[in-house]
């Protein structure tokens, strides 16, 4: 029996070391693909139960990692264990990651949080390209805390049925509670943590300052608000809770060209309709903000600010609308903001002046 189970120790160790430049990306990989899979089929407070797991897992695969070895738990099937438990951390890493990455990404226009969005690739990427210092703890601790903000942040409005900056500070002040818990529980038996206090203390501070920074600088998106449409109109009517609008009728090709023109007669109208989703029982309002392109300044400028509530529940989104009867010739968009400015998405297009209204087709919404 003890030969066996050296036997296949000791093949594990030969065949994870052998495949391990394709093992390790390869959970990672199937990390994200799993949460593709999770928020695509199921509802979100079982995805949220899932990641819960994961943020659980993940902190004690660290622990174990670091606890073996510095000598402890030396049984035979710790051993074996311990061979293919980087295997399960680049798993939950990748699914913390990614779904940050898809809430964030999918919650807001790429224009607008870019950067923000752009350190979770990184991280996601470096998570294989740079593993060799994934194998100091300050670093797998730093991305465990990274992960934990994030999820945190994610969670409480879907909890509190609310967003805004309070709510954001109280998932901050969630996500340094426990990584604080969590270092002073590992700090009784690695001692690495004790001597290096300062670093965790000052890592932990710049990831939460980093965090700070991004929410209100308005480069993390208001999570978990998502548009679903955004379309430009001639007119917008609400009929027994449906909304009838009349856009231009137009042509396959022209769908598939870049851009969007948008033809209107002098002084005529122009109406934006938007769906934004948001969890049952949230309550929240949504800003319009209707902005041209001044070429002398070379800046965006608004000329129209619409404000109106939204409530969550609907799967395809709460439905509203605003016009401008100022609308000239130009570059011009439309952002769907929050009342303290994070955009929720965006409509760009170019208005050209015409004579004469083109051809229009009607459509319920």
């Amino acid at each position: 029996m003890v030969k066996n189970f050296s036997l296949i120790l000791k093949r594990s160790r030969i065949f994870y070391e052998k495949n391990e430049r394709y093992l390790i990306p390869g959970a990672l990989v199937f990390g994200i693909f799993t949460d593709v899979l999770l928020f695509r089929s199921i509802n979100y407070e079982f995805a949220f139960l899932i990641l819960s797991f994961h943020i659980i897992a993940s902190g004690l695969v660290i622990a174990f990692m670091h606890i073996y070895d510095t000598g402890y738990l030396r049984k035979r099937f710790f051993r074996f264990v311990r061979i293919f438990t980087p295997l399960l951390l680049q798993y939950t890493f990748g699914a913390l990651l990614s779904a940050s990455l898809i809430f964030y990404w999918f919650s807001s226009a790429f224009v607008a949080v870019w950067p923000f969005v752009l350190v979770i690739i990184a991280l996601m990427l470096s998570n294989d390209l740079l593993r060799r210092y994934y194998l100091l703890l300050e670093v797998r601790v730093g991305v465990y805390f990274f992960a934990v903000f994030s999820f945190s942040v994610i969670v409480l409005p879907f909890l509190l049925k609310k967003i805004g900056p309070e709510v954001f500070l109280l998932g901050g002040a969630l996500s340094l509670f426990l990584i604080g818990v969590y270092l002073y529980a590992l700090s009784f038996i690695l001692r690495e943590i004790r001597k290096k206090a300062h670093f965790f203390i000052t890592m932990i501070g710049v990831i939460f300052l980093f965090f700070n920074a991004m929410y209100f600088f308005n480069f993390i998106p208001p999570v978990p608000l998502s548009l679903r449409e955004a379309e430009l109109a001639y007119s917008v009517q609400k009929i027994d809770g449906l909304y009838l609008l009349k856009m231009e009728d137009k042509s396959f090709w022209r769908d598939l060209m870049p851009g969007d023109r948008v033809y209107t007669t002098e002084g005529s109208r122009l109406y934006f309709f938007s769906s934004v989703f948001a969890p049952a029982k949230l309550e929240t309002s949504i800003v319009h903000n209707w902005q041209y392109f001044d070429k002398k300044k070379r800046q965006w400028v608004s000329v129209n600010k619409v404000v109106f509530p939204i409530i969550g529940g609907r799967d395809g989104g709460y439905r509203g609308y605003s016009f401008s009867g100022k609308v000239t010739s130009g570059r011009w968009r439309v952002l769907i903001e929050t009342t303290r400015g994070q955009v929720v998405g965006k409509k760009s297009f170019r208005v050209v002046t015409v004579l004469e209204l083109p051809d229009m087709v009607e459509e319920i919404r």
